[in-house]
């Protein structure tokens, strides 16, 4: 499990340090990840979160340049042993001059990602999926991946409950992944109000699954689900609910089984009695059903989680990540709709990704 992060901070250090000869490269590469890690523990500190979202940003930018930079040097290296080159000095300092111009390329990239990346982050689309059903017509709002912290702009909720008000939803679903701030520091912001409004705009009912961040905040003491609930949302953890128009079957996430300790019931105990109703599965990662299963399919599943990618290049390596990172199409013969989420995770950039939420209008 760490051995990846482990990976990439010896990549990271190990590049970022032939900037300069000596201890001086060394002393950079060591105050920039300490910085980046550091953020990670003070996400409830607004200052500590725009130096996140800086250096998080520019990380992704280095790995990759500094990839295709040793990559470069790698074939130099081989090339220059074919034709028995062995100027180690002239080597020496082409590596450094050639590594300065990366570590210059990247905070460039990033500062230009950020530029476009924030307001493309804040501009959420709206999508559409028209989805035959058997039975009475109806429609949901689906979201996922709010992600409040010291960083999300209120306006955005403001104006996404406002356009609720005018589709005047039968259902909402939330995907999960709430908040990367405690329960009690949402209150204090106003979001309680604001989530409020956007449950009863639900002419039926609002229903919320969890996500890995519900874990995460969990630990932290926190309890997004049991804020949830206080503001008239159901949240289900491997329940199913059948209401007027449909049956939803709600998974517990795989962090919040881990965390807590339980098994992920099998999707077998939840199938709906009512077959004459369709039946949609919320599951927040999108991993599909589960190998052992053999019952009936549901009709439709929704899922969030990964974003997109967020910004490049993880855009790019999201889709060797996961096999369906985004969109609607087929996954274990369920239709699946994996949303990039109505906002982001850690820095609020989007670049070649969009935020979105979903309009699903069930029809005959």
């Amino acid at each position: 499990m760490f051995l990846l992060p482990l990976i990439i901070i010896a990549f990271v250090f190990f590049n970022v340090r032939q900037i300069s000869s000596g201890k001086r490269g060394s002393i950079i590469a060591g105050i920039l990840l300490v910085a980046a890690f550091a953020c990670f523990f003070l996400r409830d500190n607004f200052l500590a979160c725009v130096l996140q979202t800086f250096l998080t940003v520019w990380l992704s930018q280095i790995i990759f340049l500094f990839f295709l930079w040793d990559l470069f040097l790698l074939g130099k290296w081989i090339f220059s042993r074919i034709r028995k080159w062995k100027n180690k000095e002239a080597a020496q300092k082409f590596r450094i001059r050639g590594s300065r111009i990366v570590f210059g390329i990247s905070f460039f990239i990033t500062l230009l990602f950020l530029v476009f990346g924030i307001s493309h982050n804040a501009n959420y689309k709206v999508k559409e999926l028209q989805f035959p059903v058997k039975g009475e017509s109806f429609t949901a709002i689906f979201f996922s991946d709010l992600h409040l912290d010291p960083l999300f702009q209120p306006e955005k909720l403001e104006r996404f409950v406002a356009q609720l008000d005018s589709i005047q939803p039968d259902y909402i679903l939330f995907g999960g992944d709430l908040a990367d701030i405690t329960d009690s520091v949402m209150d204090k912001e106003g979001y309680d109000s604001l989530f409020k409004k956007i449950v009863s705009t639900a002419k039926i009912s609002t229903i919320a699954i969890t996500g890995n961040h519900e874990a995460y905040m969990e630990t932290s003491g926190s309890d997004p689900e049991g804020w949830m609930r206080k503001l008239g949302a159901v949240v289900l953890e491997d329940e199913t609910l059948c209401s007027a128009y449909a049956c939803f079957t709600g998974r517990i996430d795989f962090q919040v089984a881990r965390e807590r300790n339980v098994l992920r019931k099998n999707l077998n105990e939840m199938v709906p009695a009512d077959t004459n109703l369709p039946w949609i599965l919320m599951d927040h990662q999108p991993k599909g059903i589960e190998a052992e299963y053999s019952g009936r399919l549901p009709d439709l599943a929704l899922s969030g989680h990964t974003h997109k990618g967020q910004f490049f290049p993880w855009t790019i390596a999201i889709d060797f990540i996961w096999r369906l990172a985004y969109g609607f199409r087929e996954l274990d013969g369920v239709p699946w709709l994996v949303s990039s989420g109505i906002d982001s995770w850690g820095p609020p950039v989007r670049v070649m990704s969009d935020t979105e939420f979903w309009v699903i209008r069930f029809s005959r």
